[in-house]
């Protein structure tokens, strides 16, 4: 009688529907992506998967690859906007399709620059071990603007 009530108990379980991953999941996770890309690099490793790749300036970047290209800028501050997120999920992958605004203030030869860009971006993530993590990410700058900041 015990085995069959296990069997039973597992049974039920067993058939729960999986969960779809939800849109709040996705912006967490896409948020914890950015602030890592910003802030702590060491931790935008464990927020991607080992084959991620970015297709940014016309180029396809390796992980190592971009993290050595985003540390050649000296960025004293940045700021980013996302606006028109549209996000696509099911039960074990996620898609984001965005325009974001970025202005970053950077330290240059010449004396510090303002960078402005506008791009149209898509991202896709899979999860591992109850986890998003990125897999693919595609930016392309539609607009870019620089200008040189006098000293005060």
């Amino acid at each position: 009688m015990k085995k069959l009530l296990i069997i039973f108990i597992l049974s039920i379980f067993s058939c729960q529907p999986q969960k779809k991953i939800s849109n709040d999941e996705v912006v967490e996770a896409f948020e914890a992506f950015f602030e890592a890309l910003d802030n702590d690099l060491v931790h935008f490793e464990t927020l991607v998967t080992d084959d991620f790749f970015i297709f940014e300036n016309s180029r396809h970047y390796t992980k190592d690859e971009f993290i050595e290209f985003v540390t050649t800028f000296d960025i004293i501050s940045a700021k980013r906007k996302f606006e028109d997120l549209s996000i696509d999920t099911d039960y074990n992958s996620a898609h984001i399709s965005l325009k974001h605004y970025g202005e970053f203030i950077v330290n240059t030869p010449d004396g510090k620059v303002k960078l402005e860009f506008e791009w149209l971006e898509s991202t896709y993530a899979i999860k591992i071990n109850n986890k998003l993590k990125f897999k693919f990410y595609f930016s392309q700058a539609i607009k870019e603007n620089s200008s040189i900041i006098l000293a005060e």
